[in-house]
Formats: C-alpha cells, structure tokens, sequence
C-alpha cells in the first residue's frame, strides 16, 4: 500500500470525482481556441491558469488520441467551476457558443456535487495549484 503524502491530491483523484464526457471535435476546438485567448490574458489568478492550461492539455490529448467526430474526455470535477467561469468570461461571443452548452450540460453535475465543488473552493491558491497540477 502506497503512503499518501498529500490528502488534497488523493481525495481529489478518487474515480468519483470524474466525468466522463463525449464532445464534438469541432466544439473541441472552439473551447481549446477559448482558453488560449483566456490564457493570454495576464490578469488571471494562478489557480485559474494551472486550470485552463491543464484543461487545455486534456482537450488536446483527448482529441489527437482518437479521429472521430465525437471525442471522449474525462474530466475532474475540480475543473467545473473553472469551465463556468470561462463561458461567463465569454459568454457573449458568438465564436464560444460551445461553451454555453457544455456549461449548460455540466450544471447538473456542479448542482448534485455542489458540497464537494465548494470545499475545493475554499482551499487557498497554492494547493489548488498542487491539486489541478496532479490530477
């Protein structure tokens, strides 16, 4: 048996804390267009970043391991909120419509797993860094 030598990365990486999604390809990349330009913008706080680069490294290796129209993704829960901020970020761009309905479909999730979602909230920047970084 392994020594957990940090709780925050061992809860969060349970299996009940993933979402497995199908997503077109073409929203994909919409979405992965999205953080980019969310990315460059310098006045992001830094849990923020880690989140969208990893969401961005997740969409990308989701979407070159497979040739399909609909791309498997799973997703962390922690990323949720992330997500939500990023469509409301911009959500009255019509180029990130995508991002509307993937918000729209994970508002189940964020309303069902609202206890879990908010205690990773409350954690302070550095070990949501540690976390997002690890999961």
């Amino acid at each position: 048996m392994s020594v957990i030598t940090d709780f925050y990365q061992f809860k969060y990486s349970k299996s009940d804390y993933y979402i497995d999604l199908f997503i077109n390809r073409i929203a994909m990349i919409s979405i992965e267009d999205a953080l980019d330009e969310r990315l460059s913008n310098q006045y992001i706080s830094k849990d923020a970043q880690c989140a969208y680069m990893r969401l961005k490294e997740l969409l990308q290796s989701s979407r070159v391991e497979n040739d399909s129209l609909y791309v498997d993704l799973k997703i962390n829960k922690c990323y949720l909120k992330y997500i939500k901020n990023l469509y409301y970020y911009f959500s009255d761009r019509q180029e990130y419509s995508p991002l509307k309905a993937l918000n729209d479909y994970l508002q189940v999730f964020l309303i069902n797993d609202i206890e879990s979602i908010s205690a990773f909230s409350i954690l302070n920047e550095e070990i949501k860094v540690r976390v997002l970084s690890k999961i």
